[in-house]
């Protein structure tokens, strides 16, 4: 699984050096070069959409190989799932501490989603209505899907 990241999505952050956890925690825990001139910094916030071959992501950093995108997470989670290819995918939500590396899950299946972020892994089956107590991320990406139905 780290590999898949690593892959996809680490190996244009920092140095691979042979320790998938090694290096996927040196990507999401360090400082990267942005896209503006200025201090490295670490993303700490946004999304990124990690494929086979090629990856996207909201924070603008220098980093060549990754696509960039101005989407809302909601918005290019939902772009993905509308349009699934049946390849793995992980869905990252950023925010101010580092996602773990535990945290990290590949999507292989509509019916089993993983929203991966720093303080856990949502779940669910997206080819359903959310349930009344189903996770945020379901609910929101639902009511887009269906134009608030």
């Amino acid at each position: 699984m780290l590999q898949f990241f690593n892959d996809n999505f680490g190996r244009y952050l920092v140095e691979q050096s042979g320790d998938p956890v090694a290096d996927a925690r040196r990507a999401l825990s360090s400082g990267h070069r942005m896209k503006k001139p200025g201090i490295p910094q670490r993303i700490a916030s946004g999304w990124a959409v990690v494929r086979p071959g090629t990856s996207t992501m909201q924070f603008q950093l220098a980093a060549e190989g990754i696509a960039y995108s101005t989407q809302t997470r909601y918005e290019a989670f939902l772009a993905e799932l509308d349009n699934w290819d049946r390849t793995p995918r992980m869905f990252i939500e950023f925010a101010k501490r580092p996602v773990p590396v535990d945290n990290l899950f590949r999507t292989f299946d509509l019916r089993q989603v993983r929203i991966c972020s720093p303080t856990g892994v949502e779940t669910f089956d997206f080819t359903k209505p959310p349930e009344k107590d189903g996770c945020k991320t379901h609910k929101v990406l639902w009511k887009l899907k269906t134009g608030g139905k």
